[in-house]
């Protein structure tokens, strides 16, 4: 038994190095190794994560080139300029084989926020046919700075020019923290590796539970990363690598680099609001029939004659997991006084989603469901076609739809107005 007992320890042990080392490698599905995955807290390790923070932090400036790849060879390219106290630019394409794409370029002078493309721009999730076919060449956006209180990261996954996210927030140069953070489960140690000819000190980060792995190459000159590897277990296990490459730190920026006006003939676009794509109200919410996350099917049609307020969700969100115990509490207080809660997930494992409820004592209803159909239902039927989460839906009892939106509401009237609007008052 004790033989078998290390055998199965070291399997175990191999298929983590190997998880870690080779690139595109995953060690084994979460179904059987979840809690080996779950890194412990080491100090050292978390010693080293701090100090790259803190050279991010420190620098006055810093511009390195990143590409981020997956295991099918597609790429995007990333080269980044920022500068204190509020100045950033990136330059972004992708590519795959010898194809790339036109780039996008987003300027923050500290007052604006500038996103331009040379020629005819590309076609973006936020589009709609018509803002495509009318504002295609010589355009540009202009918005407020992101002041470093927003993630650069977010704003380019919302105009969804990227085929790959960038791992790491560059933000953090400008103090805006990772929302991922909160959610760290431990950082260990994983040796030293060389990259580029430059040794680094690696660390592993389990967040939720492993619901989600980075491995970090830390540059021992300067702390600052070489290499990333992001492991996402959800439903289809998601490995993404982000390489570093002509990282400078404290040089100085030309000013030509980090200003920009729009040409002569130029117009500005405003891009379609994302909620601009869901179902407007009063139209009915489309049928579906999906898997449960406890046991057997979820029926839209079965919550008739209840407001029902339906909330698409991921075990992977910062913002899904602090909004989960609140919409529990009211599933307890008014599920049996006319609100149905129903949760909705097409994202996840079922098992690593399957842990967060219980371990939540989440007992409200929700679709646990990442089948084609229920992923098409909610990015064309529902109209979530960025993918977006949270997403909040708010029905009255016939099924129709009297509000929808991203994000946590700070507003907390518009979710009383909505509800009340649907035929249910909420005792404040």
């Amino acid at each position: 038994m004790r033989d078998r007992i290390n055998a199965r320890s070291m399997s175990i042990a191999a298929a983590l190095l190997l998880e870690g080392g080779a690139l595109y490698v995953v060690a084994a599905p979460p179904q059987r190794w979840r809690s080996a995955l779950i890194v412990k807290e080491e100090p050292a390790a978390r010693a080293r994560y701090e100090a790259m923070l803190q050279a991010m932090q420190a620098a006055h400036s810093l511009s390195y080139t990143s590409r981020c790849s997956a295991p099918d060879g597609s790429a995007s390219v990333y080269r980044v300029w920022r500068k204190r106290p509020n100045v950033l630019r990136v330059e972004q394409t992708n590519e795959t084989g010898g194809f790339r794409t036109k780039g996008t370029t987003f300027l923050d002078d500290g007052t604006h926020l500038w996103v331009h493309w040379s020629g005819d721009r590309p076609g973006l999730l936020i589009d709609t046919q018509k803002s495509w076919e009318q504002m295609r060449s010589d355009v540009y956006v202009k918005q407020a700075s992101l002041a470093g209180a927003d993630s650069l990261r977010g704003k380019i996954a919302l105009f969804g020019t990227a085929w790959l996210e960038l791992i790491l927030e560059p933000g953090t140069f400008h103090g805006y923290p990772d929302p991922l953070d909160p959610y760290i489960d431990g950082i260990r140690s994983r040796g030293t590796n060389r990259v580029h000819d430059e040794e680094c000190d690696v660390i592993e980060i389990s967040f939720m539970g492993a619901q989600r792995t980075r491995y970090l190459w830390l540059s021992r000159q300067d702390h600052l990363p070489r290499k990333i590897k992001e492991i996402v277990r959800d439903a289809d296990t998601r490995v993404t690598v982000e390489e570093w490459s002509d990282v400078t730190v404290n040089a100085e920026i030309p000013a030509k680099m980090l200003a920009w006006s729009p040409p002569q003939g130029w117009r500005q676009w405003d891009p379609p609001k994302l909620e601009d794509s869901l179902l407007p109200n009063g139209q009915e919410a489309p049928a579906f029939e999906l898997r449960a996350a406890h046991a057997g099917k979820i029926k839209l049609s079965d919550y008739r004659g209840k407001v029902v307020w339906l909330y698409v969700w991921s075990a992977g969100s910062p913002q899904c997991r602090e909004d989960i115990p609140g919409l529990q509490q009211l599933h307890q207080d008014y599920g049996d006084k006319g609100l149905a809660i129903l949760g909705f997930n097409c994202t996840d494992d079922r098992r690593i989603a399957g842990v967060f409820l219980r371990e939540n004592a989440v007992t409200l209803p929700s679709v646990l469901d990442a089948s084609e159909s229920a992923t098409r239902l909610m990015r064309l039927e529902y109209g979530n076609k960025a993918g977006l989460l949270p997403l909040h839906y708010i029905l009255e009892p016939q099924g129709k739809v009297v509000d929808a939106w991203f994000g946590r509401e700070q507003n907390a009237e518009r979710v009383l107005a909505a509800l009340k609007k649907a035929g249910l008052e909420l005792a404040q």
